[in-house]
């Protein structure tokens, strides 16, 4: 038997999985700026449309973005859209942590420089 906690965890990994790539966010960032075709994607993007069918297929697959079909079309658009308040939340912890690291390499320099331990 799966404990409740346990299918949430399943669930979030799942998510956390289909976030696990660079392309997958950037599709997200421009999709929550409102529904987009394969092309309009593809013509940002600059990748395969083979490339770009896989990671829409895993964006979909975790139930993070849906699509339509208008004529020849199809137009993509996120599904959840507190996905783009969880990813700009994780951004700002980088630029945080990059922040700070950046901080510690400049105080190392400065004690370098200055012949300090």
């Amino acid at each position: 038997m799966i404990r409740p906690n346990r299918l949430i965890y399943e669930m979030q990994a799942e998510i956390c999985s289909a976030l696990g790539h660079p392309l997958r966010l950037e599709i997200l960032d421009l999709l929550s700026d409102g529904e987009k075709n394969s092309s309009q994607l593809l013509e940002t993007l600059h990748i395969p449309k083979a490339n770009l069918s896989q990671h829409l297929s895993v964006l979909k697959d975790s139930g993070l973005i849906k699509s339509r079909r208008e004529s020849q079309f199809q137009y993509f658009e996120v599904a959840i859209p507190q996905i783009k308040d969880a990813c700009e939340i994780v951004k700002r912890v980088l630029n945080e942590k990059m922040h700070g690291q950046e901080q510690i390499a400049a105080e190392v320099k400065r004690k370098l420089k200055s012949g300090q331990r």
